[in-house]
């Protein structure tokens, strides 16, 4: 696979005689080749992230996207295993959301709960009934 010249390497070639200013303007487009180079891998980095990040039960993958410098380098498998590591909070928990409602309370504190419910309602009741003097 031959690498094709860069539009900067094109334009040097083409100029007989560059000049400061011309040289100047070359480097400028040089650069802001090497800019969208880098944004594009860098989209396309953040789009394989964003891609797997609902596989792997990420509840704020924006987050983690700011919180991370991912390199094109890395792996996502090692990407994850940190995360999940280091931050934890990003992910869902493992269990079902009916088996996380059913393990958050015990069933004495969700009695006292209704009982305390209930009372209240009975005083209000109580109160609305008595006449004001």
């Amino acid at each position: 696979m031959t690498k094709e010249p860069s539009l900067s390497d094109q334009l040097r070639a083409l100029l007989p005689e560059p000049t400061d200013e011309l040289t100047a303007a070359l480097d400028k487009v040089a650069q802001l080749e090497h800019e969208h180079s880098t944004t594009v891998e860098q989209a396309r980095i953040e789009r394989a992230f964003l891609e797997r990040a609902p596989r792997e039960g990420l509840l704020y993958p924006g987050d983690a996207l700011k919180l991370g410098d991912f390199r094109p380098d890395e792996d996502l498998d090692k990407v994850f295993t940190q995360l999940r590591a280091t931050r934890p909070y990003l992910f869902d928990k493992a269990s079902s959301p009916a088996n996380q409602k059913l393990a958050e309370h015990d069933p004495d504190s969700l009695r006292r709960a209704l009982k305390h419910g209930s009372l209240t309602r009975q005083v209000q009741e109580i109160r609305r009934r008595r006449p004001r003097p």
